[in-house]
């Protein structure tokens, strides 16, 4: 039994320095590998910055004063990442900035070699990207937006504008018809509508009309005109309010008119993805490649491109700097934005992304972007009215009209009724002729149409001011 003893507690106690020595290992390793880590985070970073930037407000590589080999790195994104060094205290505050002369590629895969430990610049987060290096998080608004020439319209044939063709055909039959409405009601007993035919028609048509825009001074007795009346009135208000807001639209805002069709002319970063994206994508065959903001807008001045394809950073530095004379217009397609670059698996990019959330909660990233980017309070009144005014259509006012349409003609019918009615007792009170039933059908019709248009209605729904004697030859 003691034998056995002995013999199990034995390979227990040789197992014991093997634990210890297992156990040193691991720890020197973890030390290594924080050790390695640490120093990766404070040795010196050699940064790549871009010197072939589009817009100098994002990156700029001036020459010192003093020194012509030294260089002073400005701009927006040194900027940003200038803040991202007081916040991080020590991890990328030990570095030095490099001129990089030239492709966004080319510099991507100069960090991906080791040649760069890190590249600060207005860099587009891009699929292809992404497995060579590691991106921080965007600082800037991602997407592609359109930039178009502001066009005044032109000022001969504005007042027109507001309604489309369509609506301002509606418009005029409904005054018509209408106008036929108040007509037939009352130019039996009103005076105002009456004597030769032309004279009714004309005061007929200019009460109608004068309605859009004065009170009139013809009086109306019957009350079916009254409601047909009323109805137009209400429609008029509403035409009249919404023209005269769309015209002053038209005249206090500069309109935009691009009207670019597959073949048009347009402009787009020196980007290889940018201009594959505008061709294959956004279907624009005729692109051209432009170099750098003063580039575009000798395109613009030129004829060379009529919209310029931009990243939504670019584009509000280029509207702001040429402020009034081009504006933002259209759908912006989604991008990754602007971000930084640092080799993979560096740890970097982590604490940067970090840095640059902290920046946007604080309000710092919006103020660098206010002094760097935003246009300035006349550049954001340009910009507010980029929207393009449409003219005014019938699709929005149909139910009025239609409204306005069927209450003419129910009281028209009700109206047309009551003749009926008395021509009815009319007859009925005649002496019988004898000759009446050897009448033909077109005398007989012919008679009551003239009856209808000649006879006054004898009913409770008319001014009791217009009662009058209807001669009896007018009623044969």
């Amino acid at each position: 039994m003691p034998f056995q003893l002995r013999s199990t507690t034995k390979p227990i106690f040789l197992f014991i320095p093997i634990l210890l020595i297992s156990s040193l290992v691991i720890l020197s390793q973890v030390s290594v590998v924080e050790g390695g880590s640490t120093e990766q985070k404070t040795k010196k970073l050699i940064i790549g910055v871009p010197g072939n930037a589009s817009f100098k407000n994002f990156v700029k590589i001036t020459s010192s004063s003093q020194n012509p080999n030294e260089k002073n790195y400005t701009g927006f994104c040194i900027r940003v990442f200038e803040e991202v060094q007081k916040i991080l205290n020590s991890s990328v505050t030990n570095n030095d900035f490099v001129e990089f002369n030239g492709a966004y590629d080319d510099l991507v895969a100069n960090v991906a070699n080791k040649t760069y430990s890190a590249a600060v610049g207005d860099i587009t987060i891009l699929a292809k990207r992404w497995k060579d290096v590691e991106f921080t998080e965007p600082f800037t608004e991602s997407g592609l937006s359109m930039v178009v020439p502001v066009k005044p319209s032109t000022k001969a044939w504005i007042f027109l504008e507001p309604f489309t063709l369509g609506m301002w055909l509606a418009t005029a039959a409904v005054l018509v018809y209408t106008m036929f409405i108040v007509w037939f009601v009352e130019h039996r007993s009103n005076p105002d509508f009456s004597g030769p035919w032309n004279d009714q028609l004309g005061n007929a048509l200019w009460f109608t009309f004068s309605s859009l825009f004065l009170a009139h001074r013809e009086k109306i007795q019957s009350n079916y005109a009254r409601i047909v009346v009323v109805v137009w009135l209400f429609l008029a208000l509403v035409l009249t309010q919404s023209y005269t807001a769309s015209l002053t639209s038209m005249l206090t805002i500069s309109r935009l008119r691009p009207k670019l069709l597959s073949h048009s002319k347009v402009g787009c970063d020196e980007n290889s993805f940018m201009k594959k994206y505008v061709e294959e994508v956004l279907n624009y065959k005729n692109v051209s490649v432009i170099s750098d903001e003063d580039a575009y807008l000798r395109a613009f001045e030129t004829g060379r491109i009529s919209a310029a394809f931009l990243e939504i950073p670019y584009a509000k530095v280029f509207v702001n700097r040429n402020c009034g004379k081009f504006s933002i217009i259209g759908t912006t397609y989604r991008f990754g934005g602007f971000g930084f670059i640092f080799q993979k698996d560096s740890g970097l990019a982590a604490d940067v992304s970090k840095a640059i959330l902290q920046l946007s909660e604080n309000g710092i990233l919006k103020g660098l972007e206010e002094e760097w980017l935003t246009p300035d309070k006349e550049c954001l009144k340009s910009e507010t009215t980029a929207e393009n005014i449409d003219s005014l259509s019938l699709r929005s006012f149909w139910g009025l009209f239609l409204f306005s349409v069927a209450t003419s003609s129910v009281c028209f019918l009700l109206f047309l009724g009551h003749l009926l009615r008395d021509y009815v007792r009319h007859q009925s009170s005649q002496v019988a002729d004898v000759n009446a039933s050897n009448e033909s059908i077109s005398i007989k019709t012919v008679r009551v149409a003239r009856y209808l248009m000649n006879a006054e209605i004898g009913s409770p729904w008319r001014s009791p001011s217009s009662d009058r004697a209807v001669p009896e030859t007018d009623m044969c």
